[in-house]
């Protein structure tokens, strides 16, 4: 079975920038930076790892709160990503 993205974006965040020890419960609508999760660090190290897990390059212009804020935000950027070349078609 297919993890969803926003599932795979949560177990990055919990393996790459939370404290092992931690018990965050982390639900997609939460504010990644107002959390304390991300900083702009932590984003370009994300947005790195998005990339690479879904294969393609995010613009720097597309680099912008609105669309990095939160998981929902982040999985329906990438769900975006991912169905333009479909769209084009």
């Amino acid at each position: 079975m297919d993890m969803k993205i926003e599932d795979i974006l949560v177990e990055f965040l919990k393996e790459n920038c939370l404290p092992q020890k931690t018990k965050v419960n982390l639900k997609h609508e939460d504010n990644l930076f107002n959390t304390g999760i991300l900083d702009s660090a932590g984003l370009l190290h994300f947005v790195g790892y998005i990339e690479k897990k879904f294969e393609f390059s995010i613009p720097d212009e597309d680099l912008i709160p609105e669309k990095f804020t939160s998981i929902t935000s982040i999985a329906n950027y990438i769900r975006s990503r991912i169905e333009e070349p479909a769209m084009m078609d």
